[in-house]
């Protein structure tokens, strides 16, 4: 069953932890004790029936060894041709990997309980923790595109982007759970992409000093011999430590800063996957740059009026969303390069405050439009799939 949770509690917080489960109507019970014996012992009606030493559970467990086939690092492909920004910008947004997924999440209740803060769309979704005002932030997220390319990567990238996504509405991350989804282990080669992601997951893991709590596995996702694309995908949920200092949309006037300063590439980007052909290589992650960053957007998320992750689409499509999801456009003052506006690669946030940020300034919220497309338009491509 995945509706059962084993927690480890300090005896002089049992009860307080019972109170809660009893609080919530979660039925609950105390099924062992930690001990010095470095062994796991099980007892049925006061009797021994099962042994082990702990160690063969953990760092010494067998570990199930299969054929793997590496694949040869790529080299970086040619840049894809793509239209003029205005032109790009609607085409983006419309295709189907950034769409608004809102015809899927609007069809369940989002505010069961009442404890909604803030509704999924943007980055993370939050909840309210009464009777205090802390909340929990929870994120969703994990890209095919870059893991067929570079498995290690994709596994990396799919838990900073989660880890990310939960910094920017505010919320300390604090631990993950994952979903991988493979083709059929049984071919060394996906073996290889496989053993790749969890190694690529493990290290973002390491980096950011979170666990992962719980997972699981789709495997043999073959069709007539073809496997699909290695896609891990991570949930992380984290803390956030007053509720009602969440950011949420960017108003007028507002300064829009870009935090973040990692390679960019267009290989594995959703810029090449609509203007040429899925190839290459993705731009490295920095993984200490990466922690960083998400602890500088922890803390300095309630200072703003909007905090939103660049990635899918790059920087364009990020602006894109924040100007739809705000209502207001803006006014920004950079070079109109394919590279800078849709390349990706590793973290990067956009931040709109009304105070001085020790980041790079772009532009303000102005207007009704951004990069000289209408809101409204932009707002036609993502939420309907109409470009003009």
């Amino acid at each position: 069953s995945q509706e059962r949770m084993v927690a480890v509690v300090g005896p002089e917080h049992l009860d307080e932890v019972e109170e809660v489960c009893d609080r919530w109507e979660l039925a609950h019970a105390r099924i062992g004790e930690v001990t010095e014996t470095a062994e796991l012992r099980a007892y049925f009606d006061g009797d021994l029936v099962g042994a082990i030493p702990a160690a063969f559970l953990t760092d010494e467990a067998p570990r199930y060894d299969v054929p793997r086939q590496p694949r040869a690092p790529a080299e970086p492909a040619p840049a894809p041709t793509g239209p003029p920004t205005t032109e790009a910008l609607p085409e983006l947004l419309a295709s189907p990997n950034l769409r608004s997924r809102a015809w899927v999440y609007r069809r369940y209740d989002q505010l069961v309980g009442s404890r909604t803060v803030r509704r999924p769309g943007l980055d993370a979704a939050v909840l309210r923790l009464r009777p205090s005002y802390r909340g929990l932030a929870v994120s969703l997220d994990g890209s095919g595109r870059i893991a067929s390319l570079d498995p290690h990567t994709g596994g990396a990238a799919a838990v900073l982007e989660a880890a990310r996504n939960v910094a920017c509405a505010g919320g300390e991350p604090l631990a993950i759970t994952d979903c991988l989804n493979f083709g059929n282990p049984e071919k060394p080669e996906i073996a290889w992409e496989l053993a790749e992601a969890i190694e690529g997951m493990s290290a973002a893991c390491e980096a950011l000093g979170i666990p992962v709590v719980s997972g699981n596995v789709s495997l043999y996702n073959d069709t007539d011999g073809r496997s699909i694309h290695p896609t891990p995908v991570v949930g992380c949920v984290g803390l956030v430590p007053d509720v009602r200092t969440v950011p949420g949309a960017w108003r007028e006037g507002d300064t829009i800063y870009l935090a973040g300063k990692p390679e960019l590439s267009f290989d594995g980007s959703e810029y090449q996957a609509v203007y040429g052909e899925l190839a290459g290589r993705p731009a490295p992650l920095d993984l200490q740059a990466e922690a960083g960053l998400v602890r500088t957007l922890h803390e300095i998320a309630p200072r703003c009026s909007l905090v939103h992750d660049v990635s899918e689409g790059g920087l364009a499509v990020a602006l894109a969303e924040a100007a739809i999801a705000s209502g207001v456009g803006a006014e920004l003052d950079f070079d109109d390069d394919p590279l800078t506006l849709f390349g990706e690669g590793g973290g990067r946030a956009i931040l709109a405050s009304s105070e001085e940020l020790p980041f790079l300034r772009m532009g303000s919220v102005a207007g009704s439009t951004l990069l000289g497309v209408p809101i409204d338009q932009l707002r036609r491509a993502w939420e309907e799939g109409i470009i003009t």
